[in-house]
């Protein structure tokens, strides 16, 4: 089977350093690794249930057309398998904020999950009435009606129960006619090993500005179920984050709406599987007063310290920050600057609870601007201990995601090459410091 190779530099240190004050040099760095010669955006990284690192992007077709693909490393991502395209994912609308996405269950079920635009819908319905475009289906194409906004969005998702070798027909999250919006979406399994997912919908009760925020869970391979409201009114137009942790509670965080014009970030918690949240708490009060749309939602990690999370916000200043909760989201601590030209920060936890932290940043701007990748080693509290650029700044690289592997975090990213745009990897040791 062909493989797209990535060959990794081998850093070996003698010495046993006794303090935290490490350089750029501390961590290991591969050259940025191409993951296919077709034009692809928005990467994504996950686990099969194998614990397989996966990487998942968009690629593009002709006709302004996009699909899903993705590939499995069978070697702690050193290398990845041929990709596997996700067929019914043909009426894909490409956005980094609402990025398509994979969960892979226990049972050995995948569901691929992504979001659709009204013009990718009236797209999809042409091309099923005036082509067989769709007939690898497993039955009809599943299309709900246009929404009447341009600007609505519909979260898609299908399912394989043989591999990624054949998927069932795509599906709607939402069947409820009063649901034209849904988008902003995030997935993650719960420890029964259902699939969990949250969305930004249209159906609130107030009449004020934002969505309400959704969830479902699968129930066996029956696909997402028991949908409900867990808060309003929302920003509309932030990713949003779920956690679940060992404890089974499921944690999420997103940018919301307050007094009319604050878009704050708030955590929530359920304790009882998502039939109940805890009532939404600030992580921090920036008090960014704000009547247009960010499209830069936060993220989320925990390790044996607690809950730490990272978003960009416009107060104090223009920055992306980073905060913790010891206590469950009870109180936040720890409010630091990462970096004053961030935006989209991604995170997660190694096994030895340090936390790797990306972001892509704007180096310059005008007729040749230049975008790059930063990422922090923090330790298991969120106390810096190495930072670094992944990538150079006239790689134009943007929308980072990270993923744990056995020693070190695999990242991705979209860049920019000769060819147009693709999507770049490489992998970071972390520093030569010991966890306590």
């Amino acid at each position: 089977m062909k493989q797209l190779t990535l060959y990794i530099c081998v850093w070996l240190c003698s010495l046993s350093l006794k303090t935290i004050a490490h350089t750029q040099t501390d961590s290991l760095l591969s050259a940025t690794q191409i993951v296919t010669d077709h034009a692809s955006l928005i990467p994504g990284l996950t686990k099969d249930q194998l614990n397989r690192p996966v990487l998942s992007w968009v690629e593009q077709l002709p006709e302004n057309r996009f699909r899903m693909r993705y590939a499995i490393s069978t070697n702690n991502g050193k290398s990845f398998e041929a990709p596997v395209i996700v067929t019914p994912s043909i009426t894909l609308s490409p956005h980094a904020e609402n990025a398509p996405k994979l969960v892979f269950k226990p049972s050995g079920e995948i569901i691929a999950v992504w979001g659709v635009t009204s013009t990718s819908l009236q797209q999809g319905i042409e091309k099923k009435e005036g082509s067989d475009e769709h007939s690898y289906h497993n039955g009809p194409n599943t299309i709900k009606s246009v929404p009447k906004s341009k600007y609505a969005g519909q979260v898609y998702y299908s399912q394989s129960f043989d591999d990624g070798k054949n998927w069932t027909t795509a599906r709607p999250l939402v069947n409820d006619p009063e649901g034209n919006d849904q988008r902003y979406f995030d997935v993650a399994l719960n420890q029964e090993g259902e699939a969990v997912i949250i969305w930004l919908d249209n159906r609130k009760k107030s009449t004020k500005e934002g969505s309400a925020l959704f969830m479902a869970t699968t129930y066996q391979q029956e696909g997402f179920q028991q949908q409900h409201k867990i808060a309003e009114t929302t920003c509309q137009c932030c990713r949003t984050k779920l956690l679940i942790d060992q404890q089974n509670r499921i944690h999420v965080v997103y940018r919301t709406i307050l007094e009319d014009s604050i878009r704050d970030m708030v955590h929530q918690v359920s304790s009882d599987g998502g039939k109940s949240f805890s009532t939404p708490k600030r992580i921090h009060d920036d008090n960014w007063i704000v009547k247009s749309c960010p499209h830069t939602g936060p993220t989320m990690t925990i390790n044996q310290s607690g809950l730490h999370f990272a978003w960009y916000s416009a107060s104090p200043k223009k920055a992306t920050y980073f905060t913790s909760s010891m206590n469950n989201g009870s109180s936040f601590t720890g409010f630091t600057t990462l970096s004053e030209i961030a935006r989209h920060p991604q995170m997660h936890t190694q096994s030895n609870q340090l936390i790797g932290v990306v972001w892509d940043e704007v180096h310059r701007m005008g007729e040749t601007p230049a975008t790059g990748i930063g990422m922090e080693w923090k330790d298991r509290d969120g106390k810096t201990i190495l930072r670094l650029n992944l990538t150079n700044p006239e790689e134009m690289a943007a929308y980072p995601v990270i993923l744990p592997l056995e020693e070190a975090f695999l990242v991705a990213y979209q860049v920019k090459t000769p060819e147009g745009q693709r999507i770049g990897w490489k992998i970071t040791a972390p520093p030569n410091t010991k966890t306590p």
